[in-house]
């Protein structure tokens, strides 16, 4: 036991330096963090008491008047090995950005047991979310949530949950599997012992999207195996967990869902949309932290409650109170002009007015809160990774009610896909190290990669010691024509900088300096070949 947690602390303290700032950080030489090794053998710990109400005052007004009245500066995320990125964890499986995920791949996404084998059964009351819906038993005894469209908006949820559950799985999150499904009310019958009557389910068929040729759409989730531990806390770990040692708000797989929740306009981002399962025997398992139910994204929930400012503006906040009273409520918003498509199955999801800095969740998630630039360039790359090909492979597996409605989601999402790459990978200098090729360092701009629009681009180069004191002068130069280019290193760098050498690189475009510079940190001792043992962005 005392091994173990010395082998937490060490690594906490190592995860801790990887992320402080580039000038007061010096870098082990030691094999880079790849898994967070979070899933060890903990006892079962209490369940969270989850009061809603007791959540929406906390983080609708107690947490921003705290804001208001205090000044706390931004820490950066914890969950980050030496490369600026983040390692394999109970939270996070590296996916998207990472491997070769092809459309087909991304497509079946947590796909395991696959969906509902008939006959189905009705066994129980659907008891916590706001849609109408049950739970289904199948030929085998696996259970599903079930939820359908609302009725004024048929194909909108169940197309929803579908492309945003895979998007989010290849993103890198735990998710269950959800598909879609199609029956007719007599081929799912109520099991003799579901504590759900004839009638009530019948009243669940009343208030959804009736049926299309006789058959009702509806989402299909599969039901997580292990014991259900409630949600997932905004802020400081699970009590009784040692495998969760950072505060959540520093996690940066959390502080991300700012850039994917913006990309998706996932607003429903809340604790309660998140769940903690304890999976394998009591004192022999572990946690693992899911999100769950994506049919509010790409506009549903706006159009489900008639919001078209879902995506632009929180639930309640002071600073929309206080511009309304100055203004008389007079101050038109961007969103106030958002039309609804002309399907049913779209909600008012459009990119012409999407500016993703500005976006917000429905309700203030403190990680997104706290998310810092070098979070958000993170969760751009890998949304940079999507292809049209990814795109258009979900979009049409989601089975959209209209061939129009489908090209219509496949290029809002492409355009916002590339809205995100502009507005976050301008806020770094997105530049990534690839290699050596003899004497020279191999640097990538993935903003020539990626980026729409680059104008003229140059980098500047200062070449610095532990004390960040210069060991040559700098250097500048433009932009080649590829994406790729070299700097090259000599001995005599190492040397002043007794072998500790950092790269200070800043992208200039158009004449305008990127806000942050991007560190590459070296090591070159004699006898040892040069080597990247830091980055930060």
């Amino acid at each position: 036991m005392f091994h173990f947690r010395l082998q937490i602390r060490i690594l906490a303290i190592l995860l801790l330096l990887a992320s402080a700032c580039s000038q007061s950080l010096r870098f082990a030489d030691r094999p880079v963090v790849r898994d967070l090794d979070d899933r060890r053998p903990v006892p079962v710990p209490e369940a969270t008491r989850y009061v809603r109400m007791d959540y929406y005052a906390k983080v609708l007004v107690k947490k921003p008047a705290t804001r208001l009245l205090t000044f706390s500066r931004k820490k950066r995320a914890l969950d980050v090995n030496a490369l600026d990125q983040v390692p394999r964890s109970s939270w996070y499986t590296p996916r998207l950005g990472y491997s070769h995920l092809s459309p087909e791949d991304l497509l079946l996404g947590p796909a395991r047991i696959g969906p509902p084998v008939p006959p189905l059964r009705v066994v129980r009351a659907k008891h916590r979310g706001n849609s109408p819906g049950f739970v289904i038993a199948d030929s085998r005894d696996q259970l599903y949530l079930v939820k359908f469209d609302p009725r004024e908006w048929p194909g909108l949820e169940t197309t929803t949950a579908f492309v945003a559950n895979r998007l989010f799985w290849g993103f890198g999150y735990n998710v269950p599997e959800d598909y879609t499904i199609y029956f007719n009310s007599a081929e799912v019958p109520r099991d003799s012992t579901a504590d759900i009557t004839q009638e009530e389910i019948q009243l669940v068929f009343d208030a959804v999207a009736p049926p299309s040729n006789g058959l009702y759409r509806a989402t299909a989730s599969l039901l997580l195996d292990g014991l259900y531990l409630g949600p997932m806390a905004d802020t400081g770990v699970r009590k009784g967990d040692r495998n969760d040692r950072f505060p959540h708000q520093r996690l940066r797989i959390l502080r991300a869902l700012r850039v994917f929740g913006a990309f998706a306009n996932q607003t429903d981002i809340r604790i309660d949309n998140s769940l903690d399962v304890y999976q394998g025997l009591p004192g022999e398992g572990h946690i693992r932290h899911y999100l769950v139910d994506f049919g509010g994204a790409f506009g549903g929930r706006g159009a489900k409650f008639d919001r078209l400012w879902n995506g632009y503006m929180h639930i309640f906040s002071f600073t929309d109170l206080m511009v309304n009273l100055t203004t008389l409520g007079l101050y038109i918003r961007p969103w106030e002009s958002i039309p609804y498509q002309p399907w049913p199955s779209v909600g008012p999801f459009e990119a012409e007015k999407f500016e993703p800095a500005e976006w917000r969740e429905n309700y203030p998630f403190a990680p997104i809160r706290n998310a810092l630039d070098d979070d958000n360039y993170w969760a751009a790359k890998i949304v940079a990774s999507l292809s049209r090909d990814h795109l258009r492979v979900l979009v049409e597996g989601a089975q959209y009610p209209h061939p129009a409605a489908e090209e219509y989601m496949i290029e809002t999402l492409w355009q916002r896909r590339q809205k995100v790459i502009d507005c976050f990978f301008r806020r770094v200098s997105p530049l990534e190290w690839t290699g050596f090729s003899g004497n020279a360092i191999r640097i990538t701009d993935l903003g020539k990669v990626y980026q729409s629009g680059t104008g003229e681009i140059r980098y500047q180069v200062s070449f610095l010691d532990d004390g960040d004191h210069r060991v040559v002068p700098d250097t500048s130069f433009s932009a080649q024509q590829g994406p790729l280019f070299e700097i090259p290193l000599r001995a005599e760098m190492f040397e002043k900088a007794r072998q500790y050498l950092k790269l200070r690189i800043t992208v200039w475009e158009d004449e305008q300096e990127a806000p942050r510079a991007a560190w590459f940190h070296l090591r070159g001792e004699d006898g040892k070949p040069w080597r990247v043992c830091g980055v930060v962005h």
